[in-house]
């Protein structure tokens, strides 16, 4: 498929569109219908909605979060009623929070826009218009109105779970675009009533400490677990140097916990330099439980390691 059978009218605007051509970029440049469904038959572009298309090369080598991405822009481009002024449409939830690259978790093929100010919710043909936020909670990204971040991850909650409303609003604290006074301010907006209380908890757990949506996964696998800790916590030696930064410590206890995200060590010397650093903390009267993306999938498991290293780590002396 593909091959050299690029229309070099679709390569130009391709060109010039990046993130994605609609039938109207394609009617203007004197592409016809026909022409533009044998691009799609070729394999040259990829239909995401009846009017919007991508680079399909481009689009499958893509990850998922880039994908959204891409569709999120597309459809944008689609929208005559996209911007800031009343009734007009602003994208939001995950779509503006990954234009606005941001962390999010999970997979979803629908885009979502939220009304600026007034009018109605509608959802077809793969874009979900939600209720209006105020226009003051819009900005511009790329000349795309988008909601703030801080309301983008509290829809977030609302509509894919806390969890992935955890994810979102870790991610703006940590970069700055958000602020936990401005979560909190934001969660008893109207546009937030579907699931207020998912709102609520993202809003009370969201901690701009965390590095990595890995470990704001695993901070709320440890809230469902009950399980109490501190982030970020630094070790020091009986000499006072710094041992290592520990992703989680159980409080009131020795037992530590780290995300580890790699799938595998490719360099030995890191793997080594992992190892020194957890004999130093064991050393030192310190338990460390490892958990990976997998773990993350099996909370009883979790849960079993943890009841495990509090075991050992009563019995453990510093050397």
């Amino acid at each position: 498929m593909r091959g050299d059978a690029m229309d070099p009218r679709v390569g130009r605007l391709l060109e010039v569109h990046p993130h994605g051509l609609t039938t109207a970029h394609l009617h203007r440049a004197g592409v016809s219908d026909t022409v533009i469904r044998s691009q799609v038959a070729a394999g040259v572009l990829l239909r995401l909605r009846r009017e919007v298309l991508v680079d399909r090369r481009v689009w499958e080598a893509s990850p998922p979060w880039e994908r959204h991405r891409l569709r999120a822009l597309a459809v944008a481009g689609s929208l005559a009623s996209l911007g800031t002024e009343p009734g007009q449409v602003a994208l939001s939830h995950r779509s503006g929070l990954v234009v606005q690259d941001l962390d999010v978790h999970g997979l979803d093929d629908e885009v979502h826009g939220s009304r600026v100010g007034c009018g109605r919710g509608h959802r077809s043909g793969g874009l979900w218009v939600h209720a209006p936020v105020p226009p003051g909670q819009v900005t511009d990204q790329d000349g795309i109105p988008v909601v703030r971040p801080a309301l983008a991850s509290l829809q977030e909650a609302v509509v894919h779970g806390a969890e992935c409303g955890l994810v979102a609003a870790d991610s703006a604290l940590r970069v700055g675009a958000a602020t936990p006074e401005e979560l909190r301010s934001l969660v008893d907006l109207s546009c937030l009533r579907r699931d207020r209380p998912a709102a609520r908890l993202v809003a009370d757990l969201a901690d701009g400490s965390r590095e990595s949506a890995g470990e704001s996964r695993t901070a709320w696998l440890l809230h469902l677990l009950d399980i109490e800790v501190e982030c970020q916590v630094e070790i020091y030696g009986p000499a006072g140097w710094l041992v290592a930064r520990s992703d989680f410590r159980i409080k009131g206890t020795n037992v530590l916990l780290e995300f580890d995200g790699r799938v595998k060590y490719d360099d030995r010397d890191v793997l080594m330099a992992e190892k020194v650093r957890e004999d130093r903390l064991r050393e030192l009267g310190y338990e460390v439980v490892r958990l990976t993306w997998a773990d993350l999938a099996t909370p009883g498991l979790v849960r079993a390691k943890i009841r495990q290293a509090l075991a050992r780590a009563s019995l453990r002396r510093p050397a």
